[in-house]
This record gives C-alpha cells, structure tokens and sequence, in this order.
C-alpha cells in the first residue's frame, strides 16, 4: 500500500504529510464535503464498519481528504468513488469553506472544509457503494437535520433507508462551527 500524502499547513506553513501524521499531530489540511438533497431528503451516508475512524456512524453524503498537489476541482471523485454519482465542480452548489476543528486525543482532526450541495432523484438503492466506505444511504428531512446540526434536536427521522432514527450517538461528531455555519447555509439554499 502507498503512502498517502496528505497537504498540511501549522502556523501558516505548508507542507507534505501523512494522513496518520496530519491526525496524531493535528495539523490543517483540506478536505471535500458534498450533500446530495434527494427528493425523500437530505442524503446521510452510514461509514462502513471496515472505517478505523468513527466506524458505522452516519455523516455526510461523500467527502475525503484532498491529497498533496490536488486542489478542490479534485474533490468530486468522493461522490464517484463513494456513492457512484458523477458530478464536476461546476455542477455543485458551493456551500462555503468551513473549519472544523475535533480533538479527542490521540486523534486530531483541523480540517478546512469545501462543503458542496448536489441534487439527485435517483432510487437510493441504485447508487454504487464503496463497501469498505460506505454500508448504506439514509434520506433524512432535511428539517431534522438543520435542527440536530443547531443541537435542538437529539435525533433526525429517516425519511428512506434501511434506518428509522439518526440519534446523537450515531452521527460522526463534528465540531460546533463547523455544524452551525453549516446549518446556516442549508437552510439558505433549501429554504430560502
């Protein structure tokens, strides 16, 4: 297995890293996000028990570290690798870049997020998982979802997929600005 490279950045300098160094030492680094907004709801992936990081928990629809030398354009291969679900950058609705910063030692996670919102009406059931990443897609309302990023809800209903609840417990835990500012967002492109 090759080493991947990941690009760092401390104290303003940019450098080249692993993926365990930029972890254990908690460095910056960038990352993708996309939701897919589906007619049943807002798209949740479960991570595949197979994950060393925060195994069968829900979280965003696609999303992965941007390697050395890639730059965001790069990013939409999650959505393919993933879920199967081709898009370019241009077909994206751009959330925004949001920092979001989760230390539970020994794990360090500061990450500079390219968040991204897709659309798609296809069954959930013909999407193509990457089984080591991903188990299964749930639709949550998307309703539930602003309420639970904005901590006033313990819980989202699943509106499609093999899950009836989404609790606190169950979701990969992300930091307070991170899950604010995108709540925010959401609800600005959804609900205008």
């Amino acid at each position: 297995m090759s080493t991947e490279w990941i690009e760092a950045e401390w104290d303003g300098v940019r450098f080249r890293a692993t993926r365990e160094e930029v972890h254990r030492l908690g460095y910056w680094h960038e990352t993708f996000h996309c939701f897919v907004l589906h007619p049943e709801g807002l798209l949740l992936q479960r991570r595949s028990a197979q994950k060393r990081d925060f195994p069968e928990m829900f979280d965003i629809t696609a999303a992965g570290h941007l390697l050395y030398g890639e730059g965001v354009q790069d990013g939409v291969r999650e959505l393919k690798e993933e879920i199967g679900l081709l898009r370019r950058l241009d077909e994206l609705t751009p959330i925004g870049t949001i920092e979001d910063e989760l230390i539970l030692p020994p794990f360090f996670d500061r990450e500079r997020c390219h968040v991204f919102l897709t659309e798609s009406d296809q069954p959930l059931e013909s999407f193509l998982l990457q089984a080591e990443e991903v188990d299964c897609l749930v639709a949550v309302r998307t309703g539930d979802f602003i309420s639970f990023l904005r901590g006033e809800t313990e819980m989202m209903s699943v509106a499609a997929g093999p899950a009836h609840f989404v609790g606190r417990n169950e979701f990969v835990p992300h930091g307070e600005n991170y899950r604010l500012l995108l709540a925010d967002q959401l609800e600005k492109l959804i609900h205008p």
